[in-house]
Formats: structure tokens, C-alpha cells, sequence
């Protein structure tokens, strides 16, 4: 959806709200996309003194394996992140990241939505914080089972360290 903010742009309105769903699915980080569901987007644009600011509040539900057990992970995240808008720039560069330029006055939600979500996405899914894994050796989920399988496993290079201190 393209959000039009021309009126905010020329000074003609004080402010504009509008939600959308946008789709996520495409995003893949290690195989497959923890959004099961649309990223429910709420804009709301507001324009005080000539300058325009666009604070994005964006929903979701992410859904993948825990890293460290690979139990099933559900986790509801709102995420809001503001935004300025210009026309242009003078002494623009690629990596300013600081104004949102819209030359046209339209902002596409969709577009918007990939780049401010996606980077905020946690970079481990964990279960629980306490999760203690699965077993290197057997593979049991350590969480639900006591095993008693030895996971001490010297590394034959420092093997001569180990003789030094016996």
C-alpha cells in the first residue's frame, strides 16, 4: 500500500493515519520465515513547523524453533519506529539513513515495513532463557530428560597440557 503524504508535504494537513497488512513471508533467515501471519502496519503521519514525521507501530507473531532445542517457538512483538519525511535532500548520501525521502510524496508501506522490521528481528529465537539444549551426545531435549551421557570432550591437540598438570 502506497501512503500518500502530499497533503502533509505542502503544509495543507496537520495529520493521517492509516493501517495496512503487509506480507513478510518472503523473508527466509536460515530456511524458513518465522511470519506465519501479516505484519499488521499502523502509520500515522504528522506535520508540524513544515516537517513531517512518520511513526510506523508494526505487529507481528513470529514463529520458529528454539535455537538451542529446536522446541517450537511463538513470540507477539510490536515494534515503533520513527520516521522523518522530506521531499529531497541537499548533500544526500546512499547510507543516510536519518530522513526517509519520498519525492513524490508516497511512502510504500510494504517497502517501509521490510526495512525496519526485519533488521529489529532478535538474532536468537530461545525458548525459555534458561533453555539448556539438546545433548551433543545422544540428542535429547535436556530441558525434559536427565541423561547421563559424558560431554567432557578433550581436544587431542592440547592432550600434552592435560599430562603437564597431572
Amino acid at each position: 500500500m502506497r501512503f500518500d503524504l502530499n497533503r502533509l508535504l505542502d503544509g495543507a494537513g496537520v495529520s493521517d493515519v492509516v493501517t495496512d497488512d503487509v506480507d513478510l513471508s518472503q523473508y527466509s533467515p536460515g530456511g524458513g520465515s518465522p511470519f506465519y501471519s501479516p505484519v499488521m502496519v499502523t502509520a500515522e503521519a504528522k506535520s508540524r513547523a513544515g516537517v513531517v514525521s512518520l511513526d510506523c507501530t508494526y505487529r507481528f507473531a513470529l514463529d520458529l524453533p528454539c535455537d538451542r532445542c529446536l522446541a517450537p517457538v511463538h513470540r507477539e512483538m510490536t515494534l515503533t519506529i520513527p520516521h522523518t519525511v522530506v521531499r529531497a535532500l541537499q548533500n544526500h548520501s546512499e547510507d543516510d539513513e536519518e530522513y526517509l525521502v519520498a519525492p513524490d510524496g508516497f511512502v510504500e508501506l510494504s517497502e517501509l515495513a521490510a526495512n525496519d522490521v526485519i533488521p529489529e528481528l532478535p538474532s536468537r529465537f530461545l525458548c525459555r532463557e534458561d533453555c539448556k539444549g539438546l545433548c551433543p551426545v545422544c540428542g535429547c531435549d535436556r530441558n525434559t530428560t536427565q541423561c547421563s551421557c559424558e560431554t567432557k570432550v578433550a581436544d587431542p591437540r592440547l592432550a600434552a597440557l592435560d599430562k603437564f598438570f597431572e
